[in-house]
């Protein structure tokens, strides 16, 4: 067993996994990383050691697992909890967004599911238990502000963020009393490769940054142990309005489709006050 703070970090080769591994080890972590691809990884690490002068027994330790394979991420999270015994935190930041909702085929939809959510679930089954057994322990998990608030075309990305936050919700409450901090982020536009992917709304200065999230996460850990955060929303600035003013025009919209129930609303508030 390690007499370090160890953190595994799933998705940490690149994006907002990579930014969170570096502020953990800026704190004091070794970090465990966890990718699919073992070259993205080695580059990684190599960054950090360069960058941060990591002695050889403090360097990450490297776990190439393809999230979407159920049994694959069983055996890792297992062997990383046998190895290591003590994991102090749990970050998972892997995460896929693919287009679509009913035009999905079912095996994108799974995909999605694996990968969102049932990647997260198998990493919280290995490592809570051994939480409990050291006496506490944290887990911050990535979302998106679309786990929170559907949008059209997105159905079954949106569908895992929600099944994730919901899922974190429970084990939240679960395991509080046993010293186990579980919290959800759930940003808007990240300044990623996922994003450019999807062809974002916004111009890359605009969204919010992967050190933002790495940020959110070392104010999280600088919390004292009687505080508990169920989940954090941190949405881009220039989206804030825009987004307001698109629900209100539906309102609106809705208003004067159905202007009589509306009225009817009005006049029935009005009459009880």
């Amino acid at each position: 067993m390690s007499a370090n703070k160890i953190a595994v970090v799933t998705g940490g080769s690149r994006g907002i996994g990579k930014a969170v591994a570096h502020e953990l080890i800026e704190c004091g972590y070794q970090v465990i990383l966890v990718a699919r691809s073992l070259k993205n990884l080695e580059a990684a690490k190599n960054e950090f050691v360069k960058i941060h002068a990591i002695p050889e027994e403090r360097q990450p330790q490297l776990v190439d697992v393809d999230l979407s394979d159920e049994k694959a991420v069983i055996e890792a999270a297992n062997h990383i909890v046998s190895k290591f015994g003590k994991i102090d935190l749990l970050f998972n930041g892997a995460g896929i967004s693919i287009p679509g909702t009913l035009d999905q085929d079912s095996e994108t939809f799974s995909k999605l599911f694996a990968v969102n959510l049932r990647a997260p679930f198998l990493f919280m089954k290995a490592i809570i238990p051994a939480m409990v057994k050291q006496g506490g322990g944290r887990i911050i998990n990535m979302a998106s502000r679309n786990g929170k608030v559907a949008v059209s075309g997105l159905g079954g990305y949106s569908a895992s963020k929600f099944g994730l936050i919901g899922l974190d919700e429970s084990l939240y409450r679960e395991f509080s009393a046993q010293n186990i901090s579980i919290t959800t982020i759930c940003p808007g536009w990240v300044n990623t490769e996922m994003a450019s992917g999807e062809g974002g709304s916004m111009p890359p200065g605009l969204m919010i940054q992967p050190e933002d999230i790495a940020k959110t996460v070392r104010w999280l850990l600088s919390m004292s142990p009687s505080v508990r955060v169920m989940d954090v929303l941190l949405e881009c600035a220039s989206d804030v309005e825009r987004r307001a003013s698109v629900e209100l025009a539906k309102l609106y919209a809705l208003r004067d489709r159905h202007r009589e129930e509306f009225d009817a609303l009005v006049v029935d508030g009005s009459d009880k006050k």
